[in-house]
């Protein structure tokens, strides 16, 4: 697990002791958020080959910060290796320790000073959503990204901040009874923006609060947003939201690493295409192309042959179930899907593929009857109540698309298949007509949060 944001300077000593040995942290961001604790996160990163760090000055600091400071920023910033990021930053109308014109000059002034050197910056916002929002677009501050730090804020907020390119960094608050808010909030942070931190020494996690926090607690944040997000076990949460902290702040990471097969929650997906015929208005590959789900880069530039797949299979008894999904239409690759199927049942294992239930508009419908005792489920995307919703949010280029997904998903059930229609309740669509719809078919449902991909 990463730690993308403590305090180790103000760790007790047995605390940051242990800390430092923790295996199972592989890299920690402490911040500097004055003169005093910047050059303790500097000492500390420099000491510790998996400690980095992020420097800047807190809002709270702004009414004592002079300009010859911020040079002193810069200088650091760009000459220590270990930094970065730029941070924390930002604005807090909550508590008013600062000035808040003050607070607003000192917050794009380290913007500036962020884009001039390519560091993302780590903010911190407090009861000043709006005026954050601002000043972000204004400073052009998506130029080089950052984290909201520490996020305790609306659907909104995280929703805007997300578009802005910011990630979301979510700490042990989401474990507190009077947190449900925030957790509905989680639930629907889109998995590609998501980090974990604690915010050690303070906001210890329900388990020890009351207790000081530190880093190895970091656990009980990440077991909250596995029974948070769909699909996801703790495993899974580990993974993403590493991978997510190694892409902000430039640490080791294999990053943009193509996947063929790919485990989330015991179950492995098989990316055997990218290509789709259908442009959804809510899918990555219409939108800023952004293919990271889950920890993984789920973009293949060839089609992988049959051969591959199988042995990157391996075992398929392993795992609860083979699924076919990734950012293409699987069907579309019958002959390969048919192959693949045959051996994975052979071996003893569960099919199910994901598809958007176009098949019948480029193959026969006798084509299916070919993936009987292949296939256990279908999981058919029907995303819309009626024609015209489908057409707005799937945008197909065949006109009787619609009229395709309900033929196939009558014509799988006919055939003895399992089928569950699913639906991402994006903009526009009905979820619970969409579901009326489903069931009158004889499919099972299945609702889908807008950005939970995985």
């Amino acid at each position: 697990m990463i730690d993308t944001h403590c305090h180790l300077d103000l760790l007790k000593k047995e605390d940051l002791e242990e800390t430092l040995r923790d295996k199972s942290l592989e890299y920690l961001i402490t911040i500097g958020y004055d003169r005093k604790t910047i050059k303790n996160a500097i000492r500390l990163s420099e000491e510790k080959d998996h400690v980095f760090c992020a420097i800047g000055f807190h809002p709270h600091e702004a009414d004592h910060i002079k300009e010859e400071d911020f040079e002193w920023l810069k200088n650091i910033a760009s000459s220590r290796p270990k930094v970065k990021a730029l941070g924390e930053m930002g604005l807090d109308f909550y508590k008013d320790y600062a000035d808040r014109k003050r607070q607003e000059e000192v917050f794009r002034k380290q913007i500036a000073i962020a884009r001039e050197l390519g560091l993302p910056i780590v903010v911190h916002s407090r009861a000043a959503e709006k005026e954050t929002l601002r000043i972000l677009k204004e400073e052009k501050a998506y130029e080089v990204g950052g984290v909201m730090h520490c996020f305790t804020g609306s659907y909104e907020f995280m929703k805007a901040c997300v578009d802005l390119g910011f990630y979301i960094s979510y700490s042990g608050i989401i474990t507190y009874p009077n947190a449900q808010a925030l957790r509905e909030v989680a639930k629907k942070t889109p998995t590609y923006r998501l980090l974990i931190e604690t915010d050690a020494p303070f906001l210890a996690p329900q388990p020890v609060r009351g207790k000081p926090n530190k880093p190895s607690y970091l656990r009980y944040t990440a077991e909250v947003l596995a029974q948070l997000i769909p699909n996801s076990s703790f495993e899974d949460i580990e993974r993403m939201t590493s991978e997510n902290a190694k892409l902000l702040f430039n640490l080791m990471s294999d990053g943009k690493r193509e996947t063929i097969t790919y485990t989330i929650n015991n179950k492995l997906y098989i990316n055997l295409t990218n290509k789709c015929n259908l442009h959804c208005a809510f899918c990555q590959r219409e939108r800023e192309r952004n293919f990271m789900v889950k920890g993984y880069w789920v973009w293949i530039s060839r089609d992988p042959s049959v051969e591959e797949v199988i042995k990157e299979i391996g075992d398929p008894q392993k795992y609860e179930e083979i699924v076919f999904c990734g950012y293409g239409e699987p069907t579309l690759r019958f002959s390969a899907l048919k192959e693949i199927a045959q051996w994975v049942k052979e071996k003893g294992g569960k099919v199910r593929v994901d598809t958007n239930g176009l098949m019948f508009t480029f193959l026969p419908k006798e084509k299916l009857r070919e993936l009987k005792g292949l296939v256990d489920v279908w999981s058919v995307s029907l995303n819309a109540q009626d024609k015209e919703t489908y057409n707005h949010i799937c945008r197909p280029a065949q006109e009787d698309a619609f009229e395709k997904v309900v033929e196939f998903i009558k014509t799988a059930l006919q055939e003895g298949f399992q089928v569950v229609a699913t639906a991402v309740d994006y903009n526009g669509a009905d979820m619970e007509k969409t579901q009326e719809l489903a069931l009158s078919l004889g499919a099972k449902f299945r609702g889908r949060i807008y950005e939970s991909v995985g």
